[in-house]
C-alpha cells in the first residue's frame, strides 16, 4: 500500500513539474461574453493544443492556443457550451481548469490544480504548500460525495494514511533494518 502511494505521488509531481499534465489551472485576464472565441488566460503552460477546458461549470472545446490565449480555426471554430454545458458570461479572475483537473477538484477535493496555477516568486510559496496539501488530502481522503452510509471510508483511509505517514517516517529515520 505504502509503495502504491509514493508511486501515486511521484508521478503528480513529476507530470506536474515537468509541464506534461492533464491536470492544470489559470486564471481568466479579460472577462469574456457567452458569445466570444477568444479566451484570454495568464498562461497556457500544461494545456494541450487542442482540448477542451471548463470555466466554472462551462466546457468549452477549443483547437489552438497560443502563450496566453485559447482559440478556435476557420476549420474548428470554438464551441461554447459544449459536452451538456452552457456557455456563460465569466469574469476576471474565473479558473480555467483542464477537465481532469476540474473533476478531481470538484469531485475529491484535492485542489490539484493549485500546484500548477502560480508561477515567478509566488511558486517559491505556492508550490511546497500546495503540494504538502495535496500529500495530506490522500492521507486523509475526503469521501463526503460517497453520501452519509459511506462516510467510514474515510475514518478507514485515514487509518491507513497515517501509518504510511508512520512507515515514511521511520524508514527516513533509519529506523529498524529487515
Amino acid at each position: 500500500m505504502f509503495l502504491a502511494f509514493v508511486f501515486l505521488v511521484i508521478s503528480i509531481a513529476s507530470n506536474i513539474m515537468s509541464g506534461s499534465t492533464d491536470v492544470a489551472r489559470t486564471p481568466l485576464t479579460a472577462a469574456i461574453s457567452d458569445a466570444d472565441t477568444t479566451i484570454t488566460v495568464a498562461s497556457t503552460t500544461g494545456f494541450p493544443d487542442v482540448g477542451v477546458i471548463v470555466i466554472e461549470d462551462e466546457r468549452i472545446a477549443y483547437s489552438s492556443i497560443s502563450t496566453t490565449q485559447f482559440k478556435g480555426s476557420i476549420s474548428q471554430p470554438m464551441l461554447r457550451g459544449t459536452q451538456s454545458t452552457e456557455a456563460a458570461v465569466h469574469s476576471i479572475g474565473a479558473k480555467v481548469s483542464t477537465v481532469t483537473g476540474y473533476l478531481l477538484n470538484t469531485a475529491a477535493e484535492y485542489h490539484l490544480a493549485v500546484l500548477s496555477d502560480s508561477a515567478g516568486l509566488q511558486a517559491f510559496i505556492a508550490k511546497p504548500t500546495s503540494f504538502f496539501r495535496l500529500l495530506g488530502s490522500y492521507a486523509f481522503m475526503p469521501m463526503a460525495f460517497l453520501g452519509t452510509d459511506l462516510q467510514i471510508l474515510t475514518l478507514i483511509w485515514a487509518v491507513f494514511g497515517i501509518g504510511m505517514t508512520v512507515a515514511l517516517v521511520v524508514s527516513l529515520a533509519g529506523g529498524r533494518r529487515v
